[in-house]
Parts: C-alpha cells; sequence; structure tokens
C-alpha cells in the first residue's frame, strides 16, 4: 500500500531526513567500527583542538623542543658575547651589559703604543746603523733589522699588558680594556697568555711576509671597521676577546 506521495511503507517523506539521536552518533553497518574509534588494535586518535581549549602554545609563542632556544634565536657560541646594542653593547651570562670602546678612542690608544714602541726602536736603529755604516759604508742591512725588531717588541710589549692587566699604556689613556668572557667580569684582570699572544700575532706576523706583509697587516688593524655588531677585527676574533670602555658615559 502506498501514501498519497506514491511512497512505500517505511520510506521517509520527501524533503525530509531521518531524525538521530543527539549524541552526535550515526547510524553504523552491521560490522562497522563506531566513527572515530579504534579497529585493528591500533590506538585511538587525539581530537583536534577545540576553540576555546589550551592546546599547548599559544600563537605566537616560542616554539621549539625543550632545552633549546625558540625558532629564530640562536644563542652565542662560547666565548662569544651576546649583542646587546649593535655596534654599542655587549653582555657575557655573568656580566651586566658593556659599553664597547669607540674606534676613535682605539685609534689613539694605537698611536700612544706605537710611539712607546717605535720612538726607541728609531733610535737604537739609527745609532746601530750609523756605528755599522762607519766602520763599514757598505753595511745597509742594519735598516731590514727595524721591522723583525718592531714586531718582537710588540708581542713582548703588548703581549705581556694584555695578558697580566687587559690593557697597554695608550688603552689605559684612551680608556680601553680588552675582555674574555672569562675577564669579563673581574675589572683589572689580564686576558691571558694565549688570547694575548694569538691576538698579536695575528696582527703583526702578517707583516712579515714579503711585499703583502705591510697590507695584509693594514687590513687587520681596519678589519673593527668592517664588523657592526661587535667591533672585533679579525685578531680580536682569533682570539675571543672584546675591546670594552672603561670611562664612565655621561
Amino acid at each position: 500500500m502506498t501514501n498519497p506521495y506514491g511512497q512505500q511503507p517505511g520510506q521517509q517523506p520527501y524533503g525530509q531526513y531521518p531524525q538521530y539521536p543527539q549524541s552526535g552518533t550515526y547510524p553504523q553497518q552491521s560490522g562497522q567500527q563506531p566513527y572515530g574509534q579504534p579497529s585493528g588494535g591500533f590506538p585511538a586518535q587525539q581530537p583536534y583542538p577545540q576553540a576555546g581549549y589550551p592546546q599547548g602554545p599559544g600563537y605566537g609563542a616560542p616554539q621549539g623542543y625543550p632545552g633549546q632556544p625558540p625558532y629564530g634565536r640562536i644563542p652565542p657560541m662560547p666565548g662569544q658575547a651576546h649583542i646587546v646594542v649593535p655596534g654599542s653593547q655587549i653582555q657575557f651570562p655573568h656580566t651586566p651589559p658593556l659599553v664597547l670602546a669607540t674606534m676613535g678612542s682605539r685609534f689613539l690608544a694605537r698611536v700612544i703604543d706605537g710611539l712607546i714602541i717605535g720612538v726607541p726602536l728609531t733610535i737604537l736603529i739609527l745609532v746601530l746603523q750609523f756605528a755599522v755604516i762607519a766602520g763599514d759604508p757598505g753595511s745597509f742591512w742594519i735598516v731590514l733589522l727595524f721591522l723583525p725588531l718592531t714586531s718582537l717588541s710588540m708581542l713582548v710589549y703588548e703581549g705581556t699588558m694584555l695578558a697580566t692587566r687587559g690593557a697597554t699604556v695608550g688603552k689605559n689613556v684612551a680608556g680601553i680594556r680588552l675582555v674574555t668572557e672569562q675577564s669579563a667580569g673581574q675589572p683589572g684582570t689580564g686576558i691571558g697568555g694565549g688570547p694575548a699572544f694569538t691576538r698579536l700575532a695575528t696582527m703583526v706576523l702578517p707583516g712579515l711576509i714579503p711585499c703583502i706583509g705591510g697590507l695584509v697587516e693594514l687590513l687587520v688593524v681596519l678589519s673593527p671597521f668592517f664588523d657592526e655588531q661587535a667591533r672585533q677585527g679579525w685578531h680580536d676574533k682569533a682570539a675571543k676577546t672584546y675591546a670594552i670602555s672603561t670611562k664612565a658615559l655621561y
């Protein structure tokens, strides 16, 4: 028997849908696992995040594995400082922010130390030259000793003072102190023999190369201008040292 609409008994009228319980379940075929339930021994899947419920770090929060820094932030390597203000301030884990020495003060320190080393050496070379030439007019080779003696004097003078005090006479006058990660928190201490002589060897030994040695040495001296972050020269990077200011800022 059909109804007036031509439908069989038990069939829903046109335009109507079967009513299911409000529990969110749907009719299942015989032998079929309920939707979302595990089958075959696999563990049940976790539900997708629901709006209004916490599901881990919020949007925009730093991400990363436990014990690692957030994405985009790389900690400084051992011996390196954290850049607080590029070209102006650095900081080590155990120190407050340290003000970097200006290039003007570093130039002043270099001039003073150059005079301290250069003037006595010039006088010594002139005395030896006149003494040798007086006995042997063809002995101009004495002038060739000037460059090696200058380099040796810098290694002894600056190396000793930087290792023990962190500053030479010129750096004290200009208000500069060289620090490493270990010495930064101990005012008045030196940077140690290893960093001191590594720094100086990188700076002065290229000058012994014939023909181009002087140019290489000049580039090393000017290399702090190439670093806009920490004002480290190539010799500073080799020794992991930083030139900081010891004068108060007003």
